[in-house]
């Protein structure tokens, strides 16, 4: 069967999608499927290189990025002339909103036609943009984040879309990778069906059994919301305690700017939950502000590996690791109350380790990318 992956939001090797995007590509053509994957018109050179490494079959279709913004509104002329001016009428930001679901809409009509178009980080405008009339091709699209992430007019597009889509044939399948993403969705939209997904995050093989906190480990898009500005101190602080320190910096912002023989410093990773594997903790310092409404997929990779990671109270990921119970949580976006997980873990380290590797097999048994295939395959056949 014919599968393409319709990815807006996949511009480069940082962050979630690229990785996400390979990863359901290989096993889907693992399983004997045709797979094309279209991405955003502005692709990295090193992206569009890393792609033709691997194998995958990568287009540039998208003008529209997942996470654009809407244009600040400008601020009121000052003074009497600008009181007796007489306002021009500007866009609403519903209006800019639909504006772009249009323009996907128009970029859609050129893909070609598959058994199953399926969107992997599905945004709002995206979903409005999919359920416009198009050429019969069936579509479903998986959801990382609640309706006002990463613009609060989403959730109205959502609920709007959702009222226009209900019922309607042939139908658009939603579903979240997550319960509390659905629960949040199923509020903005009852009529519409929404699908609990396997979360496809697999995690590495770990049979290690540390005896104690040793390696710690940093992963992910290192920036300003995940906690970029206090990573170096972090790193000097653990490397004066004599922990060991695995870094993954594929947005080379730290590089040079800590020097030690047992810290290892590495670029953008094909295979980050093998790093992981060989960490005894993860330390994911992101402020929990950025993270109230979307998942995280360094701390999924931690609990599918069985990885105890020290992440801040409060957010979607908290959630998230609390249900698993493999979560130590800070509660100021501090150094200190990250070094005091630390010293937490440190103390109940063999607890927390046996934890982890019973949070690996529970979500091994619901989750994982091979399981995300299987139902989009299910829904090919009518059977999801």
């Amino acid at each position: 069967m014919k599968i393409s992956l319709l990815d807006p939001g996949l511009k480069s090797v940082v962050g979630h999608h690229f990785d996400l995007d390979l990863r359901l590509a290989r096993v889907l053509a693992q399983r004997g499927h045709e797979v094309s994957v279209h991405g955003s018109r502005d692709l990295a050179p090193t992206l569009v290189a890393k792609a033709a490494e691997v194998g995958m079959e990568l287009h540039a279709s998208f003008s529209i990025p997942t996470y654009r913004r809407l244009p600040a509104e400008k601020k009121a002329a000052n003074g009497l002339r600008g009181l007796l001016r007489r306002p021009q009428a500007q866009p609403s930001a519903i209006d800019i909103y639909r504006s772009w679901a249009r323009q996907t809409a128009e970029e859609l009509a050129v893909i070609p036609e598959a058994d199953l178009w399926f969107w992997p980080t599905l945004a709002s405008y995206q979903f409005d943009a999919a359920t416009l009339p198009q050429r019969g091709i069936r579509q479903a699209g998986g959801l990382w984040w609640q309706p006002r992430f990463p613009v609060e007019i989403g959730a109205r597009s959502w609920q709007q879309t959702a009222r226009r889509a209900a019922g309607a044939a042939p139908q658009f399948v939603v579903g979240a990778y997550d319960e509390a993403i659905a629960r949040a969705y199923r509020s903005f939209s009852p009529q519409l069906e929404m699908h609990r997904l396997p979360c496809p995050h697999d995690g590495a093989v770990n049979l290690r059994q540390p005896a104690e906190l040793k390696r710690i480990g940093f992963f992910g898009h290192q920036r300003l919301d995940r906690g970029i500005d206090l990573v170096p101190g972090l790193v000097n602080a653990l490397l004066d305690r004599g922990f060991e320190i695995v870094l993954q910096d594929s947005s080379q912002t730290l590089r040079g700017k800590v020097d030690d023989p047992r810290l290892e410093i590495l670029p953008f990773i094909d295979d980050f939950p093998a790093l992981v594997a060989r960490c005894d903790a993860v330390i994911w310092p992101s402020r929990w502000e950025a993270y109230q409404q979307n998942c995280s997929g360094v701390v999924s990779e931690c609990i599918a590996t069985g990885v105890p990671v020290i992440l801040p109270a409060g957010c979607l990921p908290a959630e998230v690791a609390a249900r698993f119970n493999c979560g130590i949580f800070f509660c100021d976006y501090s150094s200190e109350a990250i070094l005091e997980a630390v010293d937490a873990l440190t103390a109940g380290f063999a607890t927390a380790w046996a934890a982890a590797q019973a949070a690996r097999q529970a979500w091994r048994a619901e989750n994982g990318t091979e399981r995300l295939a299987c139902w989009l395959e299910h829904l090919i056949e009518g059977k999801a």
